[in-house]
């Protein structure tokens, strides 16, 4: 099945949506606007138990949005072994443009033991910019 992309809008605090139906996917995490640190965990952990296999971030502290994820997705197993089918890659892209990130994604976004059926977009941000994200991703 071709990979899908999804764009959905998270203003920091929200309560993020089950997206569970779109397991097993990559998430682009935009962060265009300043989180809370508990916020974040409560993304990451939603990320990780909706069935995020592959993680990139970009934007504000997109290095922190990577380590979190890998600590929220260590903890769900108990920093111990976890399934081959649950591997969680993650990335962070700190200077590069969104066009670059959404062509790394394309290009090389493959879980080694599940086909990822979906592109989740996730843009945290204070207001939606579906229209633009999904057209960047469309030509990327």
């Amino acid at each position: 099945m071709k990979n899908r992309p999804v764009y959905l809008h998270l203003k920091p605090g929200a309560d993020p949506a089950d997206i569970s139906a779109f397991y097993p996917y990559t998430a682009i995490v935009m962060i265009e606007t300043d989180v809370t640190p508990e916020w974040r965990s409560t993304i990451s952990r939603w990320l990780v138990d909706t069935g995020c296999l592959y993680m990139i971030a970009w934007g504000r502290e997109c290095a922190l949005w990577d380590d979190v994820v890998d600590w929220c997705h260590m903890e769900k197993y108990d920093f111990g072994v976890y399934p081959e089918d649950s591997f969680l890659p993650t990335s962070w892209f700190e200077n590069y443009t969104l066009e670059e990130v959404f062509e790394f994604a394309k290009m090389h976004a493959r879980h080694p033991t599940v086909e990822l059926l979906h592109t989740v977009l996730l843009h945290i941000s204070a207001s939606p910019d579906d229209e633009k994200i999904l057209e960047k991703y469309a030509d990327a």
